[in-house]
């Protein structure tokens, strides 16, 4: 076509399919092939509304639900207007009797705002001279407590010079006394110098013999400590020599040889039915090939037989009675042969397929057997490692026997710490060659205890008696001062006085002067009011003509969209989930189970079907929305959330082809080619064979399946390749 979009075009006429429905249907795309099932049951249902591209009726309903409420909104808008305009037309005769008492009011009120004002006149010197009063009051009373502040002050100062003053005098009754007491502690304090000297010399001596002491006592608590822990080896020792279980290991190991040649049975077995299956696949394709190539051969023999005339309907050339007659029985010689080889290949089948019945029971049998090989086989080891410990533990223990002993003796005869020791004893030696009398000491501590209060008191004693002289000067100048305070306190306490009685006064006028500013305001307040009623009752008669004309319209166009809004009330209920979306999904849910349960049964030979079910009870009543799908076996029915490995994988594959199938139906086209791409990526060995079994069960409901795949062990698994090769000349495709 002359555009890509033109192409595009054509291409879905042709095959009837766009590209949505074509990836959702014959494209079963990388990794996608369980994306239905996998998902939670609340949220299946929206799966496959979208897989039916359903949601295009939410937007739909979106639509007129928008439509609905934009009217809602109109119509709620027209309605209050025309509430509105109602009541206002109903107040023309209460506005027309509010205009006539606003008049009224109104020169009343100018009247009496006249009057007011020139009564406030008279009183307005009032605030301005009260405020003067109070701020020179206030300065009074400030400076007033300052001085009230400075007297305390100066009283305080005067309290403390009294009183210094005498106990100086005091401590300098007492100066013989205090002299001879400190120069008592003097000579005492001589004394005590010297012992202390040799009482610190002595502490030394006495603290190394303590940390000798200390240090002999934790070699000796290392030793008890070594002891200790030679006897805990020794008992762990015993015990692991205990808990060997020779007999138990030997009879674990014949068994366990018993499974493995049951096992390697079990490999081999395993092998064997690899390769019936691989040539039963390969067979079966071979025989649909000779049946097809027999029927080809049998019709060119019929159309031979039935032609009239003399010239060849296969390559056009002369054809006599003798050439004909030759070629039917050389068509007739390779059609037995086709023949012959078809119903070998079906023999062969059937042979193999016996095989494979017998053969899996006995591989089913011997799995059984063997399952627990490798739980045995770690307790084989945990039993060995136990006896190799014993044998280990019996040499060491020996060992520690020998080093317990020897560290028992040592502790008894006390034969450690040799050397620590024989310092001990040189260290004592020096302590009572020192001559320390702590007697001596103690008296002279003592008489220093006794006379220690007389170096404070000396101290006092040289303080007063410099102190006094200043002391007495300083006292008369706070007490002429206290004098000066009082009298300055005295003369603005009258000033004071005057003030409040002036301020009292003036309160009162002030009092009349804010009454009658009040009234002013009132009056002002009320005049304004009935100038704002004149002018509003005047405004609102002129505009009732202008309301009546205006609700005639609104009316109109309120009919107008209530009509409009029954139009999409009934879009919303046709576009909604339980409209012609929930209609489709119904109708959707049998064709997916018939599919997917022919599907399921190729693939299991009938021993699985599923259902699913569109709604659920809640606890609390009510039914909820959900896909849930039951799967029923010979165990039973079970959700398929309890499936899993290859009877998940065949479900999920028949559904994902069911789902193909009703899709490309429900587009108009006739769906016999299948492609997956890579498939096999995500799978191990058994789920890759898994799914080529399922394609292999479901190759007769298409023409073609198309598998792409990187993976070369897969290769021989299907008839037919299409080989693509990356060289130096570009990309190049082969058949085989």
């Amino acid at each position: 076509e002359g555009s890509i979009k033109a192409t595009q075009a054509k291409i879905n006429r042709i095959i009837n399919l766009d590209y949505e429905t074509f990836v959702n249907s014959a494209f079963l795309q990388q990794g996608k092939a369980d994306a239905f099932t996998v998902k939670q049951p609340s949220q299946r249902k929206q799966i496959l509304s979208d897989i039916l591209n359903l949601n295009r009726f939410e937007s739909y309903e979106d639509a007129a639900k928008g439509e609905i409420k934009r009217l809602d909104d109109d119509i709620n808008g027209i309605n209050a207007l025309i509430r509105g305009i109602t009541e206002d037309l109903k107040r023309e005769p209460q506005l027309r009797a509010v205009l006539a008492e606003a008049e009224a009011a109104q020169a009343d009120a100018e009247t009496k705002l006249a009057e007011s004002e020139a009564r406030l006149q008279q009183v307005a010197f009032a605030p301005s001279a009260l405020t003067g009063a109070q701020t020179q009051a206030a300065a009074i009373e400030t400076r007033l407590k300052g001085i009230d502040a400075d007297l305390d002050v100066v009283e305080g100062e005067i309290k403390r010079q009294v009183a210094k003053i005498e106990q100086y005098e005091a401590i300098s009754a007492q100066r013989e006394q205090i002299e001879q007491g400190y120069l008592e502690l003097q000579t005492a304090r001589a004394a005590g110098d010297e012992l202390a000297d040799k009482l610190r010399q002595w502490s030394e001596i006495e603290t190394r013999r303590h940390g000798l002491e200390r240090q002999i006592d934790a070699e000796r608590t290392t030793l008890k400590q070594t002891i200790s822990g030679l006897e805990a080896d020794v008992k762990n020792l015993d015990r692991t020599i205990n808990a060997a279980k020779t007999d138990d290991l030997a009879r674990l190991q014949a068994e366990i040889a018993e499974l493995h040649a049951l096992d390697q049975q079990r490999e081999d077995l395993e092998i064997t039915i690899a390769q019936l299956t691989q040539e039963s696949a390969e067979r079966t394709t071979i025989r649909d090939i000779l049946y097809k190539e027999a029927h080809d051969i049998k019709a060119q023999q019929n159309r031979l037989a039935s032609i009239e005339g003399a010239t060849c309907p296969f390559c056009g050339q002369p054809l006599d009675a003798h050439t004909r007659d030759q070629m039917i029985a050389d068509l007739e010689g390779v059609g037995k042969e086709k023949g012959d080889s078809y119903r070998e290949a079906k023999a062969r089948l059937e042979e193999i397929a016996a095989t494979l019945t017998g053969k899996k029971d006995t591989f089913a049998t011997l799995k059984t057997r063997t399952r627990g090989l490798a739980a045995l086989e770690k307790q084989a080891g945990a039993l060995s490692a136990g006896v190799e410990a014993a044998q280990k533990a019996e040499i060491l223990r020996a060992e520690k026997w020998a080093q317990l002993e020897a560290a028992q003796a040592e502790l008894s005869a006390e034969a450690f710490a040799h050397g620590l020791r024989s310092q001990l004893a040189a260290l004592i030696a020096d302590r009572d060659a020192l001559g320390y009398d702590s007697g001596a000491h103690n008296e002279i501590q003592a008489r220093l205890q006794t006379f220690s209060g007389y170096e404070a008191r000396q101290t006092e004693l040289e303080i007063a008696l410099a102190a006094l002289p200043d002391l007495h000067t300083d006292l008369e100048n706070a007490t002429a001062r206290r004098e000066r305070l009082h009298a300055t306190r005295t003369e603005e306490t009258a000033a004071l006085d005057a003030l409040r009685l002036q301020i009292v006064e003036l309160q009162g006028l002030v009092k009349e002067y804010q009454t009658r500013e009040q009234e002013v305001r009132q009056f002002r307040m009320a005049a304004i009011k009935a100038a704002e009623k004149v002018g509003s009752a005047r405004q609102d008669l002129l505009a009732l003509d202008d309301l009546r004309a205006r609700k005639a319209e609104l009316e109109a166009r309120l009919a107008a969209r209530r009509d409009e809004r029954a139009l999409y009330d009934e879009l919303k209920l046709a576009f909604g989930k339980n409209g012609i979306p929930a209609m489709i999904i119904e109708t959707a849910i049998p064709e997916l189970e018939a599919t997917a349960n022919r599907l399921l049964a190729r693939m299991t030979d009938g021993r699985m079907s599923l259902s699913m079910n569109t709604q659920r009870e809640k606890k609390d009543g009510g039914m909820a929305e959900t896909l849930e799908i039951q799967i029923a076996d010979e165990l039973g029915t079970r959700p398929y959330e309890m499936f899993s490995g290859g009877e998940a994988f065949r479900i999920n594959f028949a559904i994902r082809i069911a789902l193909s199938q009703m899709l490309a139906r429900r587009a108009g086209a006739h769906l016999r080619t299948l492609f997956i791409d890579e498939g096999f990526g995500t799978q191990d060995d058994e789920g890759r064979n898994k799914l080529v079994e399922a394609i292999i069960a479901v190759q007769d409901e298409f023409a073609i399946i198309l598998v792409v795949t990187h993976i070369e062990e897969l290769r021989d698994q299907f008839p037919v390749h299409i080989a693509v090769e990356k060289t130096g000349d570009g990309s190049r495709v082969s058949i085989r």
